[in-house]
């Protein structure tokens, strides 16, 4: 994973903010309901020791492709020009390279602060959920391949983004969410794996 594209998402965050000002002064009118998802993601991959096979150091590992991220939130709760709202998201992707394998699927239930209207807001939140991490490698000449069994293992996520409405019920959104996988010790099954984290982006749909 880059190290220089993590700052970028930073500054995605903060802008969230600075939009939410603007959009809070144009009414009071709440947020609805509730929110539906159903955006296309560009997902990041593991690629820390224990989450893929061990392999040689020159060989490349997959570290982000397209995928899919479908979510729903409701908002029962407004506090001044604040809405909190309580959802959850799936995130699953994968990718290959020319000898390793790997996908995710991450379960992210979110608490989240919003700053808007009904017409467009934007929002931070974070959550603590579970992340399934599917991972082998193929054979080459005589090194056989190497499969990581898949589990379920406990993921914070905390992220942002925004939606706005050009229609009374249909919208665009996007979203920018860091999964962090916790280190992992070893059991019969699994290997023990080192703490990583990978970003998100997603973008699509949004349906009140």
């Amino acid at each position: 994973m880059p190290g220089c594209r993590v700052p970028k998402c930073l500054s995605a965050l903060c802008l969230l903010i600075a939009f939410a000002g603007p959009a809070t002064a144009q009414t009071r009118e709440r947020l609805p309901w509730f929110a539906i998802d159903l955006h296309a993601a560009t997902v990041g991959l593991p690629q820390a020791e224990g989450w893929v096979p061990a392999v040689s150091a020159d060989t490349q590992l997959p570290g982000r492709n397209w995928g899919l991220s479908v979510g729903g939130s409701v908002y029962p709760l407004r506090a001044g020009l604040f809405t909190f709202g309580v959802g959850a998201s799936l995130i699953t992707g994968k990718s290959s390279s020319e000898v390793v394998h790997t996908s995710i699927t991450s379960l992210v239930p979110q608490v989240s602060i919003n700053f808007g209207r009904k017409q467009g807001w934007s929002y931070l939140s974070a959550g603590l959920g579970r992340s399934k991490v599917t991972s082998f490698s193929d054979a080459v000449g005589s090194t056989p391949g190497i499969e990581v069994p898949e589990a379920w293992s406990q993921a914070l996520n905390f992220g942002g983004g925004a939606k706005w409405f050009m229609k009374p019920r249909l919208g665009a959104g996007f979203d920018v969410r860091f999964v962090k996988l916790g280190s992992r010790s070893a059991t019969a099954m699994l290997p023990a794996a080192r703490r990583t984290q990978m970003w998100n982006i997603s973008a699509g749909i949004s349906i009140q």
